[in-house]
């Protein structure tokens, strides 16, 4: 979806930052012979000097941060003033407001550099430049060098310096297109029935738990794990107290309305950067790998030694954060784990007796009770997704439907990993249907023993003691809940059992630390890893595909095909192709991923209506180096083959994407990069495959650094076998013993990768552990 990486890594060039405004003088005093940032900016001491970045940008650095937002509205509207650049900026800090602290210590420490980088150059801050001024200051080669213009900041000469920009230049990309008048400049529309605001769907917000009750069962999580386990242990009678540290969000929460001059509402898509802050962890900015360690503050100071620091590769780890989990922002596809995977990549890890057909009857199951159907997926596709169809077609690809858990009246108004505003989707939150399917969170609050919930509620500690026969057990876990009025309540929540489902990362630390506390370790926690790692590829056609003269929705099913991977000969080898699934993202995500900063990017999202995109899946294998650790930091990344993987994929879009293209509506495609490509010294075009074949060869040489890469998939850290017993779904200690009543049930227990989307593997290994719960609540 999107990277936010490069203010994650520029997050260590300013651990030790002064705060003091820049001025001529100083700069000459600190500057070193190229110019990073003076030595008299940073500090020795072990702690910031300033604790808040964000309040050192609005007191000293937002000119600066206005001067950059009025540049790229300038390149949007071609030279007018389409937007107000301060309203911008104010709106980029709300956002970054929610970003972890390294991100926004990252994004003052760019701005802070952006100035002293143009005194150096100008001997003027940036925010005394005109907007045209600061892109020629600050160009990566979309505008033409003049005699005596400062150099270019190329990703191969200075990646960090390059992060720089990139960094608040995405930021504003993401906000900029979020708001009104850029979607009316590049004309978003929804299909006439999404914009009517009787399609609404509403939902009340329920009463928060007693959290002084005494629980049979506190599940942690309401995502397709907790919501599977929930709804089984509530039809069986059992009292259940669902926790999530998400926020209770109403479909139609953050859906635009917009007023025309008679006074009539219409309404349009959710804002890109309020999807993120409200619905997803750290705002959509939690970053695997980064910088790395620095042996010393002078490898960042002096530039011979700064350009000699590698690029390292990065990867976004997209998480919901809301109550409802994945579910509520997920696409909705159930996918079956195959065969080969199961019995080959799982074996002597699966569930104790699970045999794979039974396996494939309990995901038949869940099938039917969510009406997991392709009607939908081939009824309500977008023009934007049939140009992908009919390239699959014209090469003899098997492009197949995508099955999901959508209503078959579904107005294929697309959710875009965000949000349904209009009760689609059967996932996280949606109106009760009394005599038709709901989503097992849905379900669970509404069995005759209904499931008691505490949004906005953290677990903090799992309480892990020796009972009386010296077994561990869980005695409480301790939570923090911010209440209607903002005030926080923190309390112990005890239950006879306990199951944590509260996704890769919290899982493990939850484990982890409470286990610590009880004087017990597993030290297989963190450990078999894995994940579906994705990235896109943009077609732009020469003419626009939407509007249209079809009666097609827009954006329709935002994914609805799947080509699956397939194993095929190259340069007399045979190789393996990835699944790719046609993709849909509104301006502001892909705002995002386009790497132009300025002109090229402008010219790109002008066409936003000529877009068709796709997306690759790369599934990870098991290995050391993918891990969580006990603090529930995930660390994965893409190995060589895993990344030849994904330069064929890349190439397997660029076909398929040509051979839509039509003597009088040719395809560009833009590949998702760090950096743009130059070619002779001007922004490579890719329109046929020879263009394609250059510019992979350069990727390819850069390595998987210069990739934005992303996963919403991860799975293990607490696997069956090493950490969750087969058979009970208890958590195991290294002495063997089980945590009597503490069971694991999210896709921290896949012993490896499912290689597919995993929500139906899961919600079918949810019901196992289900169901040992009920028989030890018995």
């Amino acid at each position: 979806m999107d990277d936010l990486s490069s203010l994650d890594n520029l997050s260590k060039l300013g651990t030790h930052l002064f705060a003091h405004e820049i001025n001529r003088r100083q700069f000459g005093k600190g500057a070193v012979a190229a110019g990073l940032l003076p030595l008299s900016l940073f500090g020795w001491g072990d702690k910031p000097t300033h604790e808040c970045p964000m309040q050192t940008i609005r007191e000293k650095r937002f000119d600066t941060l206005v001067a950059i937002m009025a540049a790229q509205i300038d390149s949007l509207w071609c030279g007018r003033c389409g937007d107000n650049a301060c309203q911008v900026a104010n709106d980029v800090l709300r956002y970054a407001d929610h970003l972890p602290y390294r991100m926004q210590l990252g994004m003052s420490v760019a701005l802070l550099w952006l100035d002293v980088y143009s005194v150096k150059h100008t001997a003027k801050r940036l925010k005394h430049h005109a907007p045209e001024g600061v892109r020629r200051l600050l160009n990566q080669g979309e505008t033409q060098r003049c005699a005596g213009a400062p150099p270019l900041i190329l990703w191969d000469d200075d990646h960090l310096l390059h992060m720089a920009v990139s960094g608040l230049s995405m930021l504003g990309r993401l906000v900029i297109h979020s708001r009104s008048p850029a979607r009316e400049l590049i004309g978003l529309g929804w299909s006439k029935k999404c914009e009517q605001v009787s399609s609404l769907v509403s939902l009340p917000a329920p009463p928060l738990a007693d959290l002084n009750q005494h629980y049979d069962v506190v599940i942690i999580g309401s995502g397709a794990g907790g919501a599977t386990a929930a709804t089984r242990l509530t039809a069986q009678g059992r009292k259940v107290l669902i926790l999530d540290y998400g926020d209770f969000v109403s479909p139609d929460a953050l859906v635009q309305r917009i007023e025309d001059s008679d006074g009539n509402v219409r309404l349009a898509p959710p804002r890109s950067d309020e999807v993120l802050m409200r619905l997803y962890k750290d705002a959509g900015g939690q970053i695997s790998g980064g910088l790395g360690n620095v042996d010393s503050k002078l490898d960042l100071v002096l530039p011979h030694r700064r350009k000699k620091i590698p690029p390292r590769q990065t990867i976004n780890v997209c998480q919901a954060k809301v109550f409802g989990g994945g579910p509520y922002v997920n696409n909705a596809i159930h996918l079956p784990i195959s065969r080969e995977v199961y019995e080959s990549k799982w074996a002597g890890r699966q569930p104790t007796g699970l045999g794979y057909d039974q396996l494939a009857l309990l995901m038949d199951g869940i099938n039917a009770e969510l009406g997991v159907n392709t009607t939908v997926t081939e009824t309500q596709v977008s023009d934007r997704s049939m140009r992908f169809a009919e390239g699959c077609k014209e090469l003899g690809e098997d492009v197949q439907p995508l099955p999901v858990a959508m209503r078959l009246h579904c107005s294929g108004c697309g959710s875009d990993n965000s949000v349904d505003s209009f009760g689609d989707h059967i996932g996280g939150l949606h109106p009760y249907a009394p005599t038709g399917a709901n989503s097992f969170l849905v379900q669970a609050m509404h069995n005759p023993e209904p499931a008691r919930v505490s949004y906005r509620t953290e677990a903090k500690h799992l309480r892990v003691e020796s009972d009386s026969v010296g077994q561990p057990i869980v005695t409480g876990v301790d939570v923090t809940r911010v209440e209607d009025d903002g005030c926080r309540t923190r309390t112990t929540v005890t239950a006879d059992q306990y199951v944590v489902a509260a996704g890769i990362g919290p899982t493990t630390r939850l484990i982890a630390q409470g286990l610590k506390s009880g004087g017990y370790r597993n030290r297989h926690l963190g450990k078999r890893f894995t994940a579906n790692v994705g990235t896109a590829v943009y077609a732009m056609f020469d003419k626009p595909i939407w509007p249209s003269d079809s009666d097609r929705p827009e954006p329709g099913v935002t994914q609805c095909f799947l080509v699956d991977r397939r194993m095929v000969e190259k340069d007399g080898r045979v190789v393996e192709e990835p699944a790719l699934e046609n993709w849909f993202h509104f301006p502001g995500t892909v705002a995002l991923a386009l790497t132009g900063w300025f002109k090229e990017f402008a010219c790109t999202m002008r066409r936003f209506n000529h877009l068709s995109m796709a997306g690759i899946v790369v599934p990870t294998q098991v290995r050391k180096c993918n891990s969580i650790d006990d603090c529930g930091k995930v660390n994965i990344s893409l190995d060589c083959d895993e990344f030849e993987i994904l330069l064929l994929g890349m190439q397997r879009i660029a076909r398929i994407y040509f051979a839509a293209a039509k003597p009088d509506d040719g395809v560009t495609l833009h590949l998702p990069t760090k950096a743009m490509l130059l070619r002779g010294g001007r922004p490579l075009r890719i329109r046929d495959m020879d263009d394609l074949e250059w510019a992979i060869r350069q990727i390819r040489r850069r390595g998987p650094a210069f990739v934005n890469l992303l996963t919403t998939h991860g799975q293990g850290g607490a696997s069956i076998g090493d950490v969750v017993d087969p058979t009970t779904f208890q958590v195991k200690t290294d002495g063997g013993q089980h945590v009597s009543n503490l069971t694991v049930a999210d896709a921290s227990l896949f012993p490896a990768g499912c290689e597919i989307n995993p929500q139906l593997t899961l919600k079918a290994l949810a019901t196992i552990a289900a169901e040992q719960v009920i028989q030890r609540t018995a």
